[in-house]
């Protein structure tokens, strides 16, 4: 079973090991990490200095070592979304405050997990707090992402699914270069526009949630290609 960890926020974990003081941060379940978060192997990742407690190393995508603190879930309550720029595309930035603290979880545009995530915000209640569970499991020979939100325990459904899509479109087979891939441009700009105008709405106007650029983004964006993107058809 996991456990709550007293973590320590990357903000004010400097560069030594002395003078900072352990708080609980974003009911992160099970492991540790700091304030800007993304997902990597079905686990919630956060990049923590060399030599902390129970890290990973590890080469990333670009050829850097990391050390990394993973986590099976989180429990937190949504302030903030923002959609930027980076070197590999357009990124997601959902902010979550817990204990006065805000976290920033970066996801690909395109990325299954986001597009899973932004399809459930409907049927979420944005007063509470929520409790998010990444999942990456091989099936048939292939990584099937799922992501799994549940508040006051119960499991929250997508708004817009297959067989009732509620004026999503369908992602289109196109041919690019003499090969067939999904388009998603239409499904994209859909949900990006029921957003902006029914959920930021219903956020705090909290202007100390907006992100700022993080130092290590576009590692975050490189190590995330790939990540979750095998979301196909609907």
């Amino acid at each position: 079973m996991s456990e709550n960890i007293n973590l320590v926020p990357l903000g004010t974990y400097k560069l030594n090991h002395g003078g900072w003081s352990a708080t609980i941060i974003m009911g992160l379940e099970n492991r540790e990490g700091g304030k800007y978060i993304s997902i990597f192997n079905g686990k919630f990742t956060q990049r923590v200095q060399e030599g902390t407690p129970g890290a990973i190393e590890r080469v990333n995508k670009n050829g850097k070592v990391v050390h990394e603190k993973f986590y099976d879930s989180f429990t937190a309550k949504l302030v903030n979304i923002k959609i930027g720029d980076s070197p590999y595309g357009k990124q997601w930035t959902f902010s979550f405050r817990d204990n006065g603290e805000v976290y920033h979880l970066n996801l690909g545009y395109s990325n299954g997990f986001a597009k899973q995530f932004v399809k459930m915000l409907p049927n979420i209640d944005l007063s509470k707090e929520m409790k998010i569970s990444p999942s990456v499991k091989e099936v048939d020979g292939q990584k099937k992402s799922s992501l799994f939100v549940n508040q006051d325990g119960i499991a929250i459904k997508h708004a817009f699914t297959k067989d009732n899509p509620n004026g999503l479109p369908t992602m289109e087979e196109i041919t690019v270069k003499g090969n067939k891939v999904w388009d998603d441009t239409k499904q994209m700009a859909f949900l990006e526009e029921m957003v902006y105008e029914k959920i930021l709405p219903k956020l705090p106007k909290d202007t100390s949630s907006a992100p700022q650029v993080a130092e290590n983004l576009d590692e975050f964006a490189a190590d995330m290609k790939g990540e979750g993107d095998e979301d196909l058809g609907f």
